[in-house]
């Protein structure tokens, strides 16, 4: 277990460890095959990770690779379509990698998880994916379950009780509703209530009849797990309805480049809830992960970036599976990674301490709630971990 810690600690902190060992050979790369949304509706996400990955790439290949040889993301676009991120699967198959990661979207993975269950091992990008327990899929980041958890003790301690979902009618949506009725179905949290759910479709251009509903039902709080295009209807609808209340939205929106594109419509109290990414500009908070995320944003001030949560996913992603080629090494089969992955416990990340060990393929539970601040264009953590706010607002 030691030598996989040290793997990943030196991934993840691949500017202060990684520089000791001289450049790889590019003429000897290994292809750590992945398939990325670049173009479509999830394309702000795609083209962060797109760009996380090739920061984290720069930095490997600096301190040697991995065993002397350079590695490369190769990125294929799967234009945010699950039809195409499943023939672009297939296509890769044949020449037997071990691990594949991708996609971005819970449709594009759930696609492709079938078709990977016998290997090579997959890591999705999107935190609302559901891998199955003890199969071959993996995802780093909280799941819509303890997502939700974090946003009631939020809601519970701001004294937001008349909660309303607006969900897309997607996959998405599907998770994140059940997730959140779940949630408040439970007896702590018998004080919330759910005063509408409504839906729309990612074709809609105005959602001005479900937002009469939510202002009807008088509701103290929105929940949307829409992202991208769907956000942007969300954000509009509620601008042009007036309608001005808190809204937690999707970690998939914490987009430096969207949330310019939407600075003029975004609402005054706008949260995520994630892990404790660190901010460009801000304090990094003290405590075991201080040194990984002072390494991560020194590598993405050197590329001229300032990195949001489509980084942070792509980085962490990148980070466990280099970690993972070092101590298995590159001829490594799916099983050894596989076993590698399994066995990964209390290792700092940008989105929190990873932990695989429970058999539910997903590495975090550190959450808290961040809020979008409109005059910075940054956010701020206002939540400790679990989602208990951190003051009074």
């Amino acid at each position: 277990m030691r030598t996989a810690k040290r793997g990943i600690l030196s991934a993840l902190a691949a500017v202060a460890v990684l520089a000791v060992a001289g450049s790889a050979t590019a003429a000897e790369s290994y292809n750590i095959e992945t398939i990325l949304p670049l173009t479509g509706p999830n394309s702000f996400v795609g083209n962060e990770e797109r760009e996380a990955f090739g920061v984290l790439e720069a930095a490997a290949n600096r301190g040697g690779g991995v065993h002397g040889r350079s590695i490369h993301f190769a990125i294929l676009d799967s234009q945010s379509s699950p039809q195409l991120a499943v023939q672009l699967t297939t296509q890769l198959l044949p020449s037997h990698p071990a691990v594949l990661i991708g996609d971005s979207g819970n449709s594009t993975c759930s696609a492709m998880a079938p078709i990977l269950a016998g290997g090579p091992v997959q890591f999705c990008l999107s935190n609302g994916f559901r891998p199955v327990r003890g199969g071959n899929s993996y995802v780093i980041g909280a799941s819509p379950d303890q997502q939700a958890a974090a946003f009631a003790k939020y809601a519970r301690g701001r004294g937001w009780r008349r909660i309303a979902l607006l969900n897309g009618n997607d996959a998405t949506g599907d998770s994140a509703e059940t997730a959140m009725l779940t949630e408040l179905a439970k007896p702590e949290n018998h004080d919330l209530m759910v005063v509408d759910k409504e839906r729309f479709n990612a074709s809609d251009i105005s959602i001005s009849a479900q937002l009469a509903k939510i202002r009807a039902a008088d509701a103290q709080v929105v929940s949307t797990y829409s992202v991208g295009a769907s956000f942007g209807v969300v954000l509009h609808g509620l601008h042009d309805a007036g309608l001005d209340v808190p809204v937690c939205a999707s970690q998939g929106n914490l987009s430096y480049v969207e949330m310019k594109q939407f600075a003029e419509i975004a609402p005054r109290a706008l949260y995520f809830v994630s892990g404790p990414l660190p901010a460009e500009g801000q304090p990094v908070e003290p405590g075991p992960l201080k040194a990984t995320d002072i390494a991560y944003l020194d590598a993405f001030r050197r590329a001229g970036i300032k990195p949001d949560w489509g980084h942070a996913v792509a980085w962490d992603t990148g980070s466990v599976v280099i970690g993972a080629l070092r101590a298995r090494g590159l001829d490594a089969g799916p099983a050894d990674l596989h076993a590698y992955f399994d066995g990964l416990h209390d290792l700092p990340a940008i989105q929190g301490m990873l932990d695989f060990r429970n058999g539910m393929m997903r590495g975090v539970a550190d959450l808290r709630v961040l809020a979008w601040d409109r005059a910075r264009a940054t956010w701020s953590i206002v939540s400790q971990n679990g989602g208990v706010p951190k003051h009074a607002e």
